[in-house]
């Protein structure tokens, strides 16, 4: 059998790709060629670029493929393209749901729509399901969110590790850190899609949310990775995101307009429902949190990206120690002005009665 794979090398690529070898495909890579993983380099490789349907056609040539499984690239160019290289597609994009009042997002709420990549992204997979309708292929399509894990094109959790090697220990963070933002580890992102690769007929036609079970707040990732790194005495140093600029970087990957419109990222809560996929094709984390948190740290200190280099110019995060600093010492100014102000004090008292004997019958 035989599997194309339009990207391959991205973060989840690898794990999808050796699945696939483990049921029994004979996978063919199809990328630019500009990232390449050592773990696939034996397979076969077409280097065109996904973007544009004329490398595609020149790519594909007279091939067929019993799956295509599409990850990169101009998606809404598949049914144009891939008619007649293969009854069955699965494809990979992204999430871009408004925020519910803190609830997950099912796959039919509302998506955003205040960015032109938003509106892009929801018209390519009404351009996907249209193609399913009319027989094209057989469809399933996934909605990543921000995945964390080895790879990552811009590491977000580089942020926390590279401050904690540097011996930083007090941590700006937004409204305490306690935003909840639904992520998947590269291993459970590529466990989704090959659940389709399994059943599909009971995938078809279907778009699936991605997400890890757990969902942990900005907090509990800074935490967990202190630990991994033997760090124990970290202090989060709350914020609200007005003040909090230093802090700006937790938002990167959550929002494709706060940056460059100088306003402070969101701290709403970004939550996914993928019940769907639970109940249809029988996903779990095979992944859990701990773990994944330690294979993410261990390869980021193994591989760490270059100060100042690309890797860090795409996170956008400017490590200046010295600002931050300057806003910590402005938060404990504030915080000392705030504990000489007088005030009254809440004075708490449990609603219900304590009593030390029985109480007598009130009954008449």
């Amino acid at each position: 059998m035989k599997a194309l794979v339009i990207g391959g090398t991205g973060p989840s690529g690898a794990p999808i790709v050796r699945g696939l070898i483990e049921r029994g495909y004979e996978p063919v890579i199809l990328h630019r060629g500009a990232h390449e993983v050592d773990e696939i380099m034996h397979l076969e490789h077409i280097h065109v670029d996904p973007h544009f349907e004329e490398t595609l056609r020149e790519g594909l040539g007279s091939r067929t493929f019993d799956v295509v499984l599409a990850m990169y690239g101009r998606l809404r160019l598949l049914p144009s393209v891939l008619a007649g290289v293969s009854d069955r597609v699965i494809s990979v994009g992204g999430t871009v749901f408004k925020s519910i009042q803190s609830q997950p997002a099912g796959e039919d709420d509302p998506r955003m729509d205040n960015h032109k990549l938003y509106l892009r992204i929801v018209e390519t997979e009404q351009v996907l399901a249209k193609a399913h309708e009319d027989g094209v292929f057989n469809l399933t399509h996934f909605r990543y969110p921000n995945l964390f894990g080895p790879r990552q094109l811009a590491p977000r959790e580089w942020s926390m590790i590279r401050r904690l090697l540097d011996g930083r220990r007090r941590f700006a963070v937004l409204d305490g850190g306690l935003t909840l933002e639904s992520r998947a580890y590269v291993d459970n992102a590529a466990h989704a899609v090959l659940l389709a690769v399994d059943k599909p007929m009971g995938s078809a036609g279907q778009m699936y949310n991605v997400a890890d079970e757990r969902t942990q707040s900005d907090a509990d990732r800074l935490l967990t990775t202190a630990a991994i790194m033997g760090i124990d005495d970290i202090e989060l140093v709350s914020f609200p995101p007005e003040a909090g600029i230093p802090a700006w970087y937790w938002g990167v990957g959550r929002s494709l307009t706060w940056s460059r419109e100088g306003e402070p990222p969101s701290t709403e809560h970004q939550l996914l429902s993928v019940d769907k996929m639970v109940d249809q094709l029988g996903y779990h984390d095979v992944v859990d949190f701990e773990t994944a948190m330690r294979e993410t740290v261990e390869w980021y200190l193994a591989h760490r990206p270059e100060p100042g280099g690309e890797e860090e110019r795409q996170i956008g995060d400017p490590f200046d120690y010295a600002a931050e600093d300057a806003f910590l010492a402005a938060h404990d100014e504030f915080v000392a002005k705030c504990e000489s102000l007088p005030f009254a004090g809440v004075d708490y008292h449990h609603p219900y009665a304590h009593p030390k004997g029985p109480a007598k019958s009130s009954a008449s």
